[in-house]
């Protein structure tokens, strides 16, 4: 019941936290087990609690052992049947970690019907790659599947996680959903032999995952990828057909890290000339405080005097709306901003800390407010709930404003204070890049 409970609030929570969450392939996902959900895990608490929102069925979780430290919170985790993994470092220097009592329970759990996810990375950290895969997962599965024989109907659901900035608040998240992996083959390997059938099974998890991730080596590959991306879907791909359809953009980011790996094994040359071009891009757009939105065609086109009339025209208007959503808003909003930086947190924790911490701190506020109100207006439950949703309205509107004023310092700054030599710079590099990508598209066929 308070799985349920608990469950409800983190779905309202991610649908405002997060701008949109594209699931793909749900036609794969299995409401019964037993069933071993495996994942890649770019954002730490994040992530399991965006899976477990898409799934009928309570689930359990692997979790690291260090998380069982205090006793409070350790029962809570037991609670949601989060079950201990030991690795090198939650153990004393020297000593070999033992497991078999957490796969014990894992087996226990999966014998119940119930369905365990897995983050077979073993940590989280917020990169453009799948990190090693952990053989542990396998080693659950098939132990399990050897002991049980044809009676176990054991599957493993591979789901891809995209975050299109996982630390960045009304972000985007892209969720693939792949077909099960069924065990029969992988369990007539092991029982000849149990390492080769556990990396065969490892391995057809990792190429799951990975198919739907985009993939740097380093972060040198990953500055260049979401930059590439970046000039990729504001010269290339109509913004309409983004906003139809927003996972376009998450999916372009993955054909443009497999291209940019084909480019740098078949042409160095080319590859290297559209790199050293692509960062200077950015970094005299960087010097500019501008966005490469500014040298579309479509921008470039427009009349000076009607954007900056419509922009007056819209603060006037949404002013006072803007002033309702910053009274009401302001403090809860940047609080969990507030609190992550006095934690001193690794980024990876960034998003779920600000979330979690959001999920209490908005509805207190909120609540101080109508108390606040009601001590001199007369307010029924109707004239409440209306208050609230008036706060959260003028809320957004209120972040909608303020990117317009970040965006109208921008657009001033390009036709007033810009130089000339500086935009026929940028403009010259544009069209070299999108001649580079021409080449390359042809290149690549």
């Amino acid at each position: 019941m308070m799985y349920r409970f608990f469950k409800q609030i983190i779905k309202v929570t991610l649908f405002v936290f997060f701008k949109k969450i594209v699931v793909s392939g749900q036609k794969n996902l299995l409401n019964n087990g037993p069933l071993i959900i495996v994942a890649n895990h770019p954002n730490t608490f994040m992530d399991p609690l965006i899976i477990a929102s898409l799934l009928k069925q309570q689930i359990g979780f692997l979790g690291n052992a260090g998380l069982f430290s205090n006793l409070f919170f350790a029962r809570i985790l037991s609670y949601f049947h989060v079950i201990p993994i030991f690795r090198k470092k939650d153990i004393k220097p020297g000593v070999k970690p033992d497991n078999n009592h957490s796969f014990s329970k894992c087996h226990e759990y999966l014998n119940k019907k119930g369905s365990i996810l897995i983050f077979p990375e073993g940590s989280s950290y917020y990169e453009l790659k799948l990190r090693k895969i952990k053989t542990g997962t396998a080693r659950i599965a098939l132990s399990y599947q050897s002991v049980k024989n044809s009676d176990a109907n054991l599957k493993i659901l591979p789901i891809s996680l995209d975050y299109s900035d996982a630390i960045q608040f009304r972000s985007m998240i892209s969720v693939t959903i792949s077909e099960p992996i069924l065990l029969e083959t992988y369990a007539q390997t092991y029982v000849a032999d149990e390492t080769k059938g556990v990396l065969m099974l490892t391995d057809s998890i990792r190429k799951k995952l990975e198919k739907n991730i985009p993939t740097t080596a380093n972060k040198e590959q990953e500055q260049l990828l979401l930059k590439t991306h970046k000039f990729y879907t504001t010269f290339n791909e109509p913004e309409s057909g983004l906003h139809v359809n927003p996972k376009q953009s998450l999916i372009s980011r993955a054909q443009i890290s497999k291209a940019l790996k084909t480019l740098r094994e078949h042409n160095l040359k080319l590859y290297t000339s559209t790199e050293i071009k692509v960062h200077l891009f950015f970094d005299l757009l960087n010097d500019e405080n501008l966005t490469p939105g500014f040298f579309t065609d479509t921008f470039l086109k427009k009349n000076k005097y009607l954007v900056f009339t419509t922009y007056l025209i819209k603060f006037v208007l949404l002013a006072p709306i803007y002033l309702i959503g910053l009274i009401s808003n302001y403090i809860p909003y940047i609080l969990p901003s507030v609190i992550f930086k006095t934690l001193k947190l690794d980024i990876e924790y960034k998003t779920p800390t600000q979330m979690v911490a959001g999920l209490f701190i908005f509805p207190l506020f909120y609540w101080l407010e109508i108390t606040l109100i009601a001590n001199y207006v007369n307010i029924d439950i109707w004239y409440t709930w209306l208050l609230i949703l008036c706060f959260i309205i003028s809320g957004y509107i209120a972040m909608y404003y303020w990117t317009e004023v970040k965006r109208f310092i921008r657009v001033f700054n390009f036709y007033v204070f810009m130089k000339p030599d500086t935009k026929t710079r940028i403009l010259k590099l544009k069209n070299e890049i999108l001649t580079n990508i021409a080449i390359a598209a042809a290149y690549l066929k």
